[in-house]
């Protein structure tokens, strides 16, 4: 039985130590006879990182890497070897103060991998510099740029901050439409959780392809029913004695917990990470939410005052799914981009298409409740957790004056900010 690749990214790595590995190679040879420019926005936790692992491996040419799987056993691919610049905006660490000093420092550094001088000032100017340097001394570049938006996510509290990073991204991504005219670049993918504008990449980058919700992606990253069975086969059986269940019950649990993520949604897929992380732990537990909720969500759940009920069923146009504004934010776009949200239906009528959305499984629902509970509380996370925990022992138990102690810790302190001045205005 082939051991679990838990966080794990890089695809050398898992394909060395003999990891399971869902095969997606299939998919990224579609990409690649489709296009060559690509955005894909994808949640948390979703294997953004490990697929731009995949591509930089398969562009360096290791064959050997994908012995058995699709690409080398039925597709002519040729396997040449091109230059590659990758820019992991994850890496720059957790709020980077000075995002356009380190972009500097980075293409100066494969400036000097590359052989290539730069002596311009501007970011933009040593970008292009580098890319055509490179290009014109060996082959077209591969870029791979992960998380792009991780320095306007860090900061989506700090207005001033933010704006600050969105014009050092704009430098950053305003040539690649020129390196592209100029037959500089032969394979970009940039992913990341969000779709912002005025950023240049999405308006200056004419034919870049969003693969957000695009045909090309429908099972490109997360894990199908049909790749739950293949692939974990060895570990359900396991799991089924653990749990004392038969197959069958294993698995409506584990669809019901773990299952409903669609971008298409006539594929159902399940977020790697928790279907791991079950199938390592071998219990059923809110993995996705103990990684992390980010700050400005919870406080634009606050600041919206958002309503449980109205999360259950929320309709939107194609057009949602454009580009978000970062000076306006929409909370129902960020839940959808985070994977609060998910694509559950779609009804077409006279050409036009409405997506219906709503959360994806328990997994995802219980951590709504959690992140609701603690905005609208305003008491730490801790609490929260505790107090919720409690309060459903008690009503299991049938105990009630436990679950009436609980709520009162939840409730206590709350005064009449509890909603934003706008709506209590409405209300007096």
């Amino acid at each position: 039985m082939k051991r679990l690749p838990v966080g794990r990214q890089n695809f050398e790595a898992i394909i060395k130590e003999d990891l399971l590995y869902v095969d997606k190679t299939r998919q990224m040879y579609e990409l690649m006879l489709h296009g060559k420019l690509y955005f894909l926005s994808r949640p948390r936790r979703f294997g953004k990182s490990l697929l731009l692992s995949k591509f930089r491996y398969l562009f360096s040419g290791a064959k050997e890497l994908f012995k058995g799987l699709y690409i080398h056993e039925q597709t002519d691919y040729d396997w040449q070897t091109y230059p590659i610049l990758q820019f992991n905006f994850a890496s720059f660490g957790y709020q980077v103060e000075n995002l356009e000093a380190v972009l500097h420092r980075k293409i100066l550094s494969y400036g000097i991998q590359f052989g290539v001088s730069l002596t311009k000032t501007t970011l933009s100017e040593n970008f292009l510099s580098l890319v055509e340097g490179i290009s014109q001394k060996n082959k077209p570049v591969v870029l791979l740029i992960d998380e792009y938006d991780k320095p306007l996510v860090d900061f989506l509290t700090d207005s001033k901050k933010v704006k600050k990073n969105q014009r050092v991204l704009k430098d950053f991504f305003s040539p690649l439409k020129d390196l592209d005219a100029q037959g500089h670049i032969h394979f970009l993918f940039i992913t990341g959780v969000s779709k912002f504008s005025k950023v240049s990449l999405f308006s200056d980058l004419n034919n870049l392809t969003d693969l957000t919700i695009d045909r090309l992606s429908d099972d490109l990253l997360g894990i199908t029913q049909q790749e739950l069975l293949t692939y974990f086969s060895d570990h359900l059986k396991i799991a089924t004695q653990h749990f004392q269940l038969s197959e069958k019950q294993l698995l409506q649990d584990i669809q019901f917990w773990y299952n409903g993520y669609a971008f298409n949604p006539s594929i159902k897929l399940y977020n790697p990470f928790s279907l791991l992380s079950f199938f390592n732990s071998r219990r059923f537990s809110n993995f996705w939410f103990a990684t992390g909720t980010p700050t400005f969500l919870v406080n634009t759940i606050r600041t919206q005052a958002i309503q449980p009920a109205e999360l259950e069923r929320v309709t939107v146009p194609e057009t949602f799914f454009d580009k978000y504004s970062l000076e306006k934010l929409d909370s129902i776009g960020l839940l959808f981009q985070t994977g609060y949200l998910t694509i559950k239906a779609t009804e077409t009528r006279k050409h036009r298409t409405k997506y219906i959305l709503g959360y994806p499984n328990e997994e995802v629902r219980l951590s709504m409740i959690y992140n609701l509970t603690e905005a609208f509380t305003f008491k730490r996370s801790s609490i929260v957790g505790s107090a919720l925990l409690l309060m459903e022992e008690g009503l299991e138990e049938g105990n009630v004056s436990v679950f009436i102690d609980q709520l009162e810790i939840l409730l206590s302190d709350i005064s009449y900010h509890l909603l934003p001045k706008k709506k209590r205005s409405k209300q007096t």
